[in-house]
Parts: C-alpha cells; sequence; structure tokens
C-alpha cells in the first residue's frame, strides 16, 4: 500500500515513489517553502559520492550557485548531508538548504528555500522542521 496525505493506493512493489511535495508558509510575502523530492542513489556509487554529483549538477543549472556552507548530520538515526547555498532566479535571489538522507540506496531530498537572505532565526526554523523527519511513522 501506498500512502499519500488524502489516503492509500495499492500499487505494485515494483513501482518507485517519484513525487514531489511542495509546501509553503502561508505568510504573505514570506517567500517560504519546503520542498521533498525522492532520488534512487545509482548503482556503484555511494551517498556522499551521490551528494557531490547533485551539487555539481546544481552548479551546473543555477545561475550563480553558490554553496556556502556543507555539514554531516543525522536525521532520526539516518545519515544525512545538508548543503546551504544560494543561486539567482528569474525572480530574484534564492537562499536554499538541502538537505539529502539516505535511505538505503535511495534519497529524500529537503529543499528549504526563501527569496532573499534567510535570517538566523529563518535558517534555524527551516533546520528544526527538517529534523522533525520520523521515517518510522512513514512505514506504519
Amino acid at each position: 500500500m501506498y500512502r499519500i496525505n488524502e489516503g492509500f493506493i495499492d500499487l505494485p512493489p515494483t513501482w518507485h515513489d517519484r513525487t514531489i511535495n511542495v509546501v509553503a508558509s502561508s505568510m504573505a510575502g514570506s517567500g517560504a517553502s519546503l520542498t521533498i523530492t525522492r532520488d534512487d542513489v545509482p548503482w556503484g556509487m555511494d551517498f556522499v559520492e551521490y551528494v557531490k554529483d547533485q551539487e555539481a549538477q546544481a552548479a551546473k543549472a543555477l545561475k550563480n550557485f553558490e554553496v556556502i556552507d556543507r555539514r554531516e548530520l543525522q536525521i532520526n538515526g539516518a545519515a544525512a548531508y545538508e548543503i546551504e547555498s544560494t543561486w539567482v532566479a528569474k525572480q530574484g535571489p534564492i537562499h536554499q538548504i538541502i538537505t539529502t538522507v539516505q535511505m538505503g540506496q535511495r534519497a529524500l531530498i529537503l529543499t528549504a528555500s526563501t527569496t532573499g537572505k534567510m535570517s538566523d532565526n529563518q535558517k534555524a526554523e527551516m533546520r528544526r522542521i527538517v529534523s522533525t523527519l520520523d521515517m518510522n511513522q512513514a512505514r506504519a
């Protein structure tokens, strides 16, 4: 059974989740959002190598992509890697904290974004939200 917010659907076991979830703050003009994506770590590639490859792809694809900080961490007992970055979109500067969580040979990517520059309080709140990920609940 595959669970979505609205209920469950019976999918064959060979189907993989490729959904993209986007949630945004309802605070007027905040420009804050959290995007959750899923990906397979390519065969023969370890987790850190995968994260570095994704960073290299972002650097090529996003205008003025710049890494501010990188760090390894754990989210709910799972290995994770965080990249704080900025880049320029059509609507202006974007500030992101991209947290990639290892789930076996799969990766769960949580991208916290704001337009403009994130304040220290905004960064702390984005990290707090990401830290609440409970993968055990998803398996229930």
